[in-house]
Parts: C-alpha cells; structure tokens; sequence
C-alpha cells in the first residue's frame, strides 16, 4: 500500500511537461511522435499524430504535411491537434498567414527488417 501512495505523490510533484515546458523562443512547439517504425521498408507509417504549440503573442497558424494544409488556428497563443495520419518522411510545418514556416520538423518512417544487400554482384567476369 506505501508503493501506490509513493507513486501518487510523485506524480503529484512532476506534472506531464506542457509545450512551454522546455522553450523559451517566442514560439514553440511539441510533436510526437517524430520516428514512426514499420515493418517493411517503404511501408506508410499510420499513427496518432500529436501537437501541442505556444506562443508569447496571439496570431494566425496553419499546420501542414508534406505541403498539405491540415488545421489552422486563428488568434491563438496557443493551440494543441491530434489526428490517426498515414505518412511516409515528410516534413511538418506550422506557417503562419503569408505562408512563411516558422517552426519546422521532420517526420521519419524508419522499417524493423533492413532492405536485404546483394551478397555478390550481379555481373561476374568469368
């Protein structure tokens, strides 16, 4: 019984880390995950994709994969977004109104089973 109410009280004493938790930039922002793994290579990852941003001032933000517009916030200090996605590596970017990146991260989908290596190469001389 003393275990549980150690643990209760620990995890009183360390909160869950917010986005503002380690930045101080005037915008930041957390992403999970970054490394998506596969089992094959050029397999898509699919996964639960997790945002969390702040900012020292209110404004207008767009995210986006690979180009792609996924949600925007308007006249937010802050704002958090989280959606099942299919990716293979891409960049996510969070814009702002005249479409210039302000905070940027690279998704990566990396496989469990390696591509296999030729042991010999494909031409011989004799």
């Amino acid at each position: 019984m003393q275990g549980i109410w150690l643990l209760l009280a620990l995890n009183g004493l360390n909160p869950t880390p917010s986005a503002s938790a380690d930045c101080a930039a005037s915008l930041c922002w957390q992403v999970s995950p970054q490394v998506c793994v596969t089992e094959q290579q050029q397999q898509s990852c699919q996964a639960q994709l997790q945002l969390q941003w702040h900012s020292k001032t209110a404004q207008d933000l767009c995210l986006f994969l690979a180009g792609q517009r996924l949600h925007c916030w308007y006249q937010s200090a802050q704002g958090q977004w989280q959606q099942q996605l299919q990716w293979q590596n891409a960049d996510l970017t969070l814009r702002n109104t005249d479409n210039q990146v302000l905070l940027q991260t690279e998704l990566q989908v990396q496989s469990r089973k390696p591509a296999r290596r030729r042991l010999s190469s494909p031409w011989s001389i004799f």
